[in-house]
């Protein structure tokens, strides 16, 4: 993967204007705004632009595959390709109601780069997020299920990703050698007791069951990385949602656990009842199936917290404690722990739901 310059404002000036979309005809580009995450591999650029006439407008220009690396290290091969088929694609009109991308979302080629260029949405996710907000979050989610009803074939798309879940299994080695490091480090050996290192090394062992149990339960299209960094709610209360890299099927309650999972971690306020959410979510996602669904629902959102959330945590997120990437302030050190701690401990408290035995030698 190739390192590149971010695009100057020149650069993206001409990519507008050879090209047709909602912005206007010889728009100048005023500024533009690194907005890269820190852990993804595109650039992202807020672009301020304004019309021969002097109107404003703010825009995203997101460009995949830019050749960030990082310690998640993908090995999704569609994963910078994804998000263009989306936008590119009827599924964004068939979502129904009540669930909203970017506005404008455009796709364009340059110098055999692909460009994603959308409307700045940023005032609906710079919100606060409550649990009041992740109530109607987990109503809205399972509006997901709805498009895959009204047009089965839509789930045999062939670009959509398949078993989300899966998606981070590669850092199972990892998570096992972390978790036997931490007797041996002063600073990391208090962060969970011997039963609970047992019953993590369990759960990591268990996810080729757990993906086996996910394929048999009921299909929905899912976001993939649904967080509250990608999401949020509109004047309307539509959850308005960015990042579609991980768009694809997968077991219903799938996106409720990944949107709980990094709750408080990615600024969420306040502590979440997640078997209200999930009742929540799962007599919304019952009511549209026309069948009770809350139970699959609950092993889905399970299956997203001892694999998702786990291999996540314990393989990179351990990792980047141990190298000494969060080390810069002890605040930050330890909003990290706390992260590593709570969200293992609350995927624990799931494993039983996913038929996962933790007490078992």
């Amino acid at each position: 993967m190739i390192d590149r310059g971010l695009p100057d404002a020149e650069t993206i000036e001409t990519v507008l204007a050879s090209h047709e979309g909602a912005w206007d005809a010889g728009a100048r580009v005023l500024s533009v705004q690194d907005l890269s995450p820190g852990l993804g591999q595109a650039a992202v650029l807020r672009v301020s632009t304004t019309a021969p006439d002097g109107r404003p407008s703010q825009w995203i220009v997101k460009i995949p595959g830019w050749g960030h690396q990082s310690l998640l290290d993908s090995r999704d091969n569609q994963l910078d390709r994804r998000e263009a088929h989306f936008f590119g694609s009827n599924i964004p009109g068939l979502l129904p109601r009540g669930l909203a991308t970017p506005p404008d979302a455009t796709v364009v080629s340059h110098n055999g780069l692909t460009w994603i260029v959308m409307r700045d949405i940023g005032t609906a996710l710079h919100q606060r997020w409550t649990p009041a907000a992740a109530t109607t979050t987990a109503l809205r989610t399972a509006l997901l299920y709805v498009p895959g009803t009204l047009h089965p074939d839509l789930l045999d798309t062939p670009w959509l990703e398949r078993e989300g879940y899966t998606a981070y299994t590669h850092h199972i080695p990892a998570g096992h050698d972390n978790l036997d490091a931490l007797a041996h480090d002063p600073q990391l050996k208090a962060l969970f007791t011997s039963e609970q290192v047992h019953a993590l090394h369990t759960c990591l062992d268990a996810a080729a069951k757990l993906s086996s149990r996910a394929t048999e339960l009921p299909a929905t299209l899912v976001h993939g990385d649904l967080t509250p960094r990608n999401a949020g709610l509109d004047r309307y209360s539509a959850l308005v949602l960015i990042d579609w890299e991980h768009v694809g099927v997968g077991p219903v309650g799938f996106d409720l656990g990944t949107f709980v999972s990094l709750y408080r971690a990615f600024g969420g306020h306040g502590e979440l009842d997640e078997l209200a959410l999930l009742e929540v979510y799962g007599r919304a996602l019952s009511d549209l199936a026309d069948t009770d669904l809350r139970h699959p629902a609950a092993q889905g959102f399970a299956t997203a917290h001892l694999t998702w959330g786990l291999h996540l945590r314990l393989g990179p997120g351990l990792t980047a404690v141990r190298q000494g990437f969060h080390s810069e302030t002890p605040e930050e050190l330890a909003s990290h722990l706390d992260d590593i701690r709570s969200g293992c401990l609350r995927a624990l408290s799931w494993a039983s739901a996913a038929g996962v035995d933790t007490a078992g030698h």
